[in-house]
């Protein structure tokens, strides 16, 4: 019996955005991946801060019409939601943002960025 290896949420980044390229063109969104990970100095780290990063902040927004937002969080299949994650998510509910966590593999992670986007954002006239 072989175990499947995790898929790494960078690749599952890089594929929704492939995806989300391609549903542009028939669906009327921007959207935009906020770089909110990785390892930085302290230095740097509390300069981002000052400037506005935000702890928690989701993968992808989604701008449509009608000045709406929707966030996307992405996590793999072991991936789990960290404390800020879990508060922004709370929030949004609270202020009616659309708030979705994709979770799984590449496939299934696609599949429901799909269904997010088919149901949610109109389509190009």
């Amino acid at each position: 019996m072989s175990l499947s290896p995790i898929t790494k949420e960078s690749d599952i980044q890089i594929a929704s955005n492939q995806l989300l390229n391609y549903l542009a063109n028939t669906h009327y969104f921007r959207h935009f991946h906020v770089p909110n990970e990785g390892k930085r100095s302290v230095s740097y780290h509390a300069k981002m801060k000052k400037m506005g990063l935000r702890s928690g902040c989701p993968d992808i927004i989604i701008e449509y019409p009608q000045g709406r937002v929707l966030y996307i969080e992405l996590k793999n299949e072991k991936g789990r939601l960290s404390d800020n994650q879990k508060l922004w998510a709370v929030q949004s509910k609270a202020l009616g943002t659309p708030h979705f966590i994709v979770k799984g593999g590449l496939t299934e992670c696609l599949d429901q960025i799909k269904e997010i986007i088919q149901k949610h954002i109109p389509v190009r006239c």
